[in-house]
C-alpha cells in the first residue's frame, strides 16, 4: 500500500474526461463550511472531511494559482472524492487581495487562524508565497488536536526546511516541535546554484542583482549571489526594487554606470515586475545586450502579459522540469488529462506541481490513522517513484530529493524550455552562503 494510492490515481488521471470546474474571478463573500475564511469558494465536491487550498487567486500570479485549483479538482474528482475510506470535499482559498495584487500577510494570517478552528480540516495545500508560509505555517503547527497538515507546490525559500544563517530556522515555523510541512519544489540554493551556473556557461562576468525584499526574494537573491560568486562571477550590486514605484529609470541608470552583462531580478513578477523588466530595455537594452533573467517567480504568463515585448528574449528557471515537457508515464498522463479537462493549450509552471502536492497529502492521510499527528508523521519519507513530477522521494525535512532546475526562455511572448541544469551538490551547498 505504500504507492498504491499515488499510482493509481496518476494512471487513472489520463483516461477521465472531466467538464472544467468554474474557477470564480473572486472568492465567494461566504464559505458553505463551517469555520473556513470569506476568502474559500463553494466545496468542490461533498464529503466528511475537507481539503483546503491557499493560493493568491487576484493579480499576476491568478493565471498560475487557477490552474493549482483545476489540477487539485482533477485528482480529488479522479479519486471519486475519497481518500482511503474517507470522503472528502475541497475547498479553493484566496490569500491575496486585489487592492495588493498578490498575497497579503493579513489575509494570510485571518485565513491560517480560520483554519485552526476546523476540526474536520484534513490538510492545506499551500502556500505558493513563501512569505505567506512563513506566517501560516506556526499558526497551522499549534492548531488544536496536531499540527494541520500543510504541502507546498511552490515554496522555494530555504528556511522553511532547513538551517539557514536567519536565526531560528527552521525551528520557529514549527514551534510545537513536530513538523507539518512538506513541499515539493525545488528550494532556492539549488536554482540559485543552477541560475548561476547557466550564467556562468554563457559567459557572464558580471551581474546586478534586483530583489523584491520578500522572503523569497531576498532568499533566492542571496543564494544566487553566494553561488555567483564561488563561481567567479563579479557581483556588482544586491539592491531593492520598491513594487510601489511608477517606474525604475533611475534604478537602471545607476545601474548601467557599472556596466553589468546580465542583470538578476530575484522576486515574484506581480511586484510590478512587468514595469521592472520593461524599464531594465529602456535604459539598459533589450535582453540580447543585456542578458535579464528570473527565477521561478517570473516563470509566470504574465511576465509577458505585463512586461509586452521588453520580455523577449528573458531567462526565466523552474525548480525541476518543466510542467509541458514531462516525459515519464505519470507526467505525460496528467498533461494528456488536464489539458482535455481544461482545454488549456499550455500548463503554468506548477500546475503539475500543484497536483503532486496533493497527492504528497493524500498519500500521507491514505497512511495515517485518521488523526493530524499521524497524517503529519506520514508526510515525510514517502517515496514517489512513479510521480507526476517525477520519480523522488520527500526527505526527513520535508524537501523533495529534486535538483535538477528547468531555464526556459521567453520567445514570441511564450515560455520556452532551453535547457536543464543540475548543479552539483558543492555549489548548492555554497548557495547557502
Amino acid at each position: 500500500m505504500k504507492n498504491k494510492l499515488v499510482v493509481s490515481v496518476v494512471l487513472a488521471a489520463g483516461l477521465v474526461a472531466l467538464t472544467a470546474a468554474a474557477v470564480s474571478a473572486r472568492p465567494l463573500s461566504a464559505s458553505r463550511v463551517s469555520g473556513l475564511p470569506n476568502t474559500c469558494s463553494k466545496p468542490f465536491g461533498k464529503g466528511q472531511y475537507v481539503v483546503a487550498s491557499d493560493l493568491p487567486l487576484q493579480g499576476a500570479l491568478r493565471p498560475l494559482s487557477v490552474q493549482i485549483v483545476q489540477a487539485i479538482q482533477l485528482e480529488l474528482k479522479t479519486m471519486n472524492f475519497k481518500i482511503g475510506s474517507r470522503t472528502v470535499q475541497y475547498v479553493s482559498c484566496d490569500d491575496s487581495t486585489a487592492a495588493k495584487g498578490s498575497w497579503d500577510p493579513q489575509t494570510c494570517t485571518n485565513n491560517a487562524n480560520s483554519y485552526k478552528t476546523v476540526k474536520n480540516l484534513l490538510g492545506v495545500i499551500g502556500t505558493f508565497n513563501s512569505g505567506c508560509a512563513e506566517i501560516e505555517a506556526p499558526i497551522l503547527n499549534r492548531a488544536p488536536g496536531g499540527g494541520i497538515p500543510m504541502v507546498s507546490p511552490a515554496n522555494t525559500y530555504v528556511g522553511l526546511t532547513k538551517k539557514t544563517l536567519v536565526a531560528g530556522e527552521p525551528q520557529k515555523y514549527f514551534p510545537t516541535g513536530k513538523r507539518n510541512y512538506a513541499r515539493v519544489a525545488v528550494p532556492d540554493n539549488f536554482q540559485g546554484a543552477a541560475d548561476a551556473l547557466f550564467l556562468k556557461n554563457k559567459g557572464i562576468k558580471s551581474v546586478y542583482i534586483l530583489n523584491d525584499a520578500e522572503a523569497y526574494g531576498l532568499g533566492i537573491a542571496n543564494n544566487f549571489q553566494a553561488a555567483a560568486k564561488a563561481l567567479g562571477i563579479t557581483v556588482l550590486g544586491n539592491d531593492k526594487w520598491d513594487a510601489k514605484q511608477p517606474n525604475y529609470q533611475s534604478l537602471y541608470q545607476g545601474i548601467a554606470a557599472k556596466n553589468p552583462q546580465a542583470i538578476f531580478l530575484a522576486g515574484i513578477v506581480s511586484n510590478n515586475g512587468g514595469q521592472l523588466i520593461k524599464d531594465k530595455v529602456s535604459v539598459l537594452g533589450d535582453n540580447t545586450k543585456v542578458l535579464l533573467m528570473g527565477p521561478d517567480g517570473f516563470n509566470d504568463s504574465a511576465t509577458a502579459t505585463n512586461a509586452g515585448s521588453a520580455a523577449e528574449g528573458m531567462y526565466v528557471t523552474i525548480g525541476g522540469s518543466d510542467p509541458n515537457q514531462l516525459s515519464n508515464p505519470a507526467g505525460k498522463a496528467f498533461v494528456k488529462a488536464f489539458k482535455k479537462a481544461y482545454h488549456a493549450k499550455t500548463l503554468e509552471a506548477y500546475t503539475a506541481y500543484g497536483a503532486q502536492a496533493f497527492l504528497v497529502l493524500a498519500n500521507a492521510i491514505q497512511k495515517s490513522n485518521g488523526t493530524r499527528l499521524s497524517a503529519d508523521a506520514h508526510l515525510y519519507n514517502q517515496s514517489f517513484p512513479n510521480g507526476i513530477i517525477g520519480a523522488f522521494k520527500i526527505d526527513s525535512s520535508g524537501d523533495p530529493s529534486l535538483g535538477g532546475v528547468t531555464v526556459d526562455q521567453i520567445t514570441n511572448g511564450a515560455i520556452v524550455p532551453v535547457t536543464t541544469v543540475t548543479p552539483p551538490l558543492s555549489l548548492a551547498k555554497a548557495a547557502l552562503g
